[in-house]
């Protein structure tokens, strides 16, 4: 739990409970203990709580663009550390076995680590290029 905690960055805005990283960082042991029940909990009953869900957007003005207009606005969805704690563990404990299992198939990119928008591109493009080839 330490580990994943340290791994949170303690400039990143706090959700609406305000707790932040550096808070985290700062808790006891039994602190900790405590938290990882709770997300063991998460796992075991496989309900997480809606409260844990429920972002605060805010809203920042896009560089050089009029404030009066609402289009020159970019909206940030901030979740609570928490949450974003639980995430962190819960795709690290996921992660091999979505790997050994593949059930995740090679041509979803959505996600997945290595697996960026222009590696689809390409993927999509090869595609037509060998369909246009065979003339298809």
């Amino acid at each position: 739990m330490r580990v994943a905690i340290t791994k949170l960055r303690p400039t990143k805005a706090p959700g609406y409970d305000l707790i932040t990283g550096e808070i985290l960082k700062k808790l006891p042991e039994v602190g900790l203990l405590a938290i990882t029940y709770i997300y063991d909990s998460f796992l075991r009953t496989g309900y997480f709580p809606g409260q844990q869900k429920v972002s605060q957007i805010v809203t920042i003005l896009k560089p050089g663009k009029p404030a009066e207009d609402v289009k020159s606005y970019r909206p940030i969805s901030l979740l609570p550390i928490l949450t974003k704690g639980f995430e962190k563990l819960f795709i690290t404990r996921i992660q091999p076995i979505l790997q050994s299992t593949q059930i995740i198939p090679e041509h979803q990119f959505g996600f997945r680590s290595k697996h960026s928008t222009i590696e689809q591109v390409h993927r999509i493009t090869n595609i037509i290029h060998r369909a246009i080839e065979n003339k298809q």
